[in-house]
C-alpha cells in the first residue's frame, strides 16, 4: 500500500513536497525523527521456538509423531528395518493391478528392489534409463526414495536432480516411498540447513512438500482423491 502511494505521488503529479510530506509522517508514525536508514536494534529480538515450533529439534517421539500425522493426511505407513523392505514392497504390490514399476532413488541403492522385482516378473523401467520421462506415463506404481520426513505435519521433502525425476513422484497412480527413521526431522526449520548442505549450498529448482494422495476439491468443492498425481501414498519407514 505504500509502495502504490509513492509512485501515485511521483508518477501522477511530481509533487515532490507532498512525498516528502508523506514520507516524514511515515517516520514520525515509526518514531524516527529523522530521514535516512532506520536505526539498527539493539539486539536480535527474541525468538519465541515454542509459539513456531510444533516439535523439538531434539524430540525421541519424531519418528511416532511423523508416521501419526501421515496416516491422518491419507498415507498408508509401515515401519520395518532394513531386511524387511523387500517384503513390505511385495505386501504393498499384492493383489493390486500392477505390471510396470518405475525405480528412481535418490540415495538408496535401487538394483537389489529392481533386481527382486525383475525377477517376480514386473516390467522394471529406471528413471536414468533412456526415454524414462515418457516410460514414467506408461507405469502404474513408482518406488522411489525421500529427502526427509517432516515430522511436525507428516509430510515428505524431494526434491529433483539430474539423478532423481519429479515425475516419479507427480504422476503415478500408487506412489511407494521408502523413508529412513534417521531422515525424519522436526520442521522445515530443521529440514532447510540439511537441503543447502546436499546441495553443495546451492537451493535445489525444485523442492516439493508431499503432505499425501493428491487431492482437489475444484469442481464444485467435491473433494476427488488421484486426479493430478498419486492415488495410493504408501511408505516404509525403515529403522
Amino acid at each position: 500500500m505504500i509502495i502504490m502511494t509513492l509512485d501515485s505521488l511521483h508518477s501522477s503529479n511530481g509533487n515532490e513536497a507532498k512525498r516528502l510530506e508523506f514520507l516524514a509522517s511515515v517516520r514520525h508514525a515509526l518514531g524516527h525523527s529523522a530521514a535516512g536508514p532506520a536505526p539498527a536494534p539493539d539486539a536480535r529480538p527474541e525468538i519465541r521456538e515454542k509459539l513456531l515450533r510444533q516439535v523439538d529439534a531434539g524430540d525421541p517421539r519424531r519418528v511416532e509423531r511423523w508416521m501419526q500425522q501421515a496416516r491422518a493426511n491419507g498415507m498408508t505407513v509401515t515401519r520395518t528395518n532394513s531386511e524387511g523392505i523387500i517384503p513390505a514392497i511385495d505386501e504393498l504390490l499384492a493383489n493390486r493391478n500392477v505390471k510396470s514399476i518405475m525405480v528412481n532413488m535418490a540415495d538408496l541403492p535401487e538394483d537389489l528392489i529392481a533386481g527382486h522385482l525383475q525377477a517376480k516378473g514386473y516390467r522394471i523401467d529406471l528413471w536414468t534409463d533412456p526415454n524414462c520421462e515418457n516410460r514414467v506415463f506408461q507405469c502404474e506404481a513408482g518406488i522411489t526414495d525421500c529427502r526427509y520426513g517432516l515430522a511436525d505435519t507428516g509430510a515428505l521433502m524431494v526434491w529433483s536432480d539430474p539423478g532423481f525425476g519429479r515425475s516419479t513422484t507427480l504422476t503415478i497412480p500408487l506412489h511407494i516411498v521408502l523413508l529412513p527413521a534417521v531422515r525424519i526431522v522436526a520442521d522445515m526449520i530443521d529440514a532447510l540447513p540439511h537441503v543447502l548442505r546436499d546441495t553443495g549450498g546451492r537451493m535445489a529448482s525444485n523442492v516439493v512438500i508431499i503432505n499425501g494422495p493428491s487431492k482437489t476439491a475444484d469442481i464444485e468443492m467435491n473433494l476427488v482423491t488421484g486426479v493430478h498425481g498419486p492415488k495410493d501414498l504408501c511408505v516404509i519407514v525403515i529403522d
